[in-house]
């Protein structure tokens, strides 16, 4: 797969995902405005909660899309991740923008959610990296696996090689 298909597979389930918490927003925002608690903290957690809810699943689907995309035996992409990681962040600051723009009075929790940002941003980076390190461990096993292999055949073919010149400096020593 080449960097720009798999730039814009990610890209299109962080749409996707955009377009479901727009949505999903809005529901948490009257539900807040039915509890009259617009000027608590309560508003921030409730869209935190909300985004964090709406983008853990599109992390777990671009990270799964990485996985397919990567060729086996599993060898790590580190642009694809940067890319990842990239969108992930991106994605995030466009989910807090977007629940920033569903009102446009100043109320008191918008600095609160602003601050939750890069929190969220950091819990779902580092759920991406801990992915790619869990990756990176797996290939590092295959690969000593895979070299253990042919370390073992080398060996073999080695004590075969000697034998044989064994066999025949014996025949022609007598």
């Amino acid at each position: 797969m080449s960097d720009a298909a798999f730039e814009s597979k990610v890209s299109g389930i962080f749409k996707r995902m955009e377009q479901r918490l727009g949505g999903r927003l809005a529901t948490e925002k009257s539900k807040a405005e039915n509890l009259q608690s617009q000027d608590t903290r309560r508003v921030a957690f409730i869209l935190t909660e909300a985004i964090e809810a709406e983008l853990k699943p599109a992390v777990k689907e671009a990270l799964a899309s990485y996985d397919d995309a990567i060729s086996r035996p599993m060898t790590q992409n580190e642009r694809w991740e940067h890319i990842l990681t990239q969108q992930i962040g991106q994605a995030v600051d466009s989910a807090v923008k977007l629940a920033l723009a569903l009102d446009a009075a100043n109320h008191p929790w918008k600095p609160l959610l602003s601050d939750e940002a890069p929190k969220l941003r950091t819990r779902l980076v580092t759920s991406a990296d801990e992915h790619f390190t869990r990756l990176g461990k797996m290939g590092a096993r295959r690969r000593r696996g895979a070299d253990a292999g042919a370390d073992w055949t080398m060996r073999i073919v080695m004590l075969a090689v000697g034998a044989l010149v064994g066999f025949l400096l014996a025949k022609v020593m007598h």
